[in-house]
């Protein structure tokens, strides 16, 4: 749990899990393009929920909020936590 790696890998699988709420959402509801993002847009507004906290890890790190929020966005906290941990640099 302490390696790069590791970490790599949950990032690849926080990718594949946004991906993967677009997808579902249209095969739950195939009729409506509202409701099918409806998933993703949850996830969304759980990591936003993410970003005041990761914005302050990353700033004690030299990180931009800019840069944060985006990879929080992407990543979630398979991202800001190694970095808190000093695992991954950025």
């Amino acid at each position: 749990m302490n390696t790069k790696g590791f970490w790599y890998f949950l990032q690849f699988g926080a990718i594949v899990l946004d991906a993967s709420t677009i997808a579902l959402g249209y095969w739950l509801f195939p009729d409506s393009t509202l409701y099918a993002w409806s998933i993703f847009a949850g996830l969304m507004l759980f990591h936003a929920c993410e970003v005041p906290g990761a914005v302050k890890i990353a700033g004690e790190k030299n990180i931009s909020p800019a840069k944060a929020a985006v990879k929080t966005f992407l990543f979630g906290f398979t991202w800001w936590l190694p970095l808190k941990k000093g695992i991954i640099a950025s």
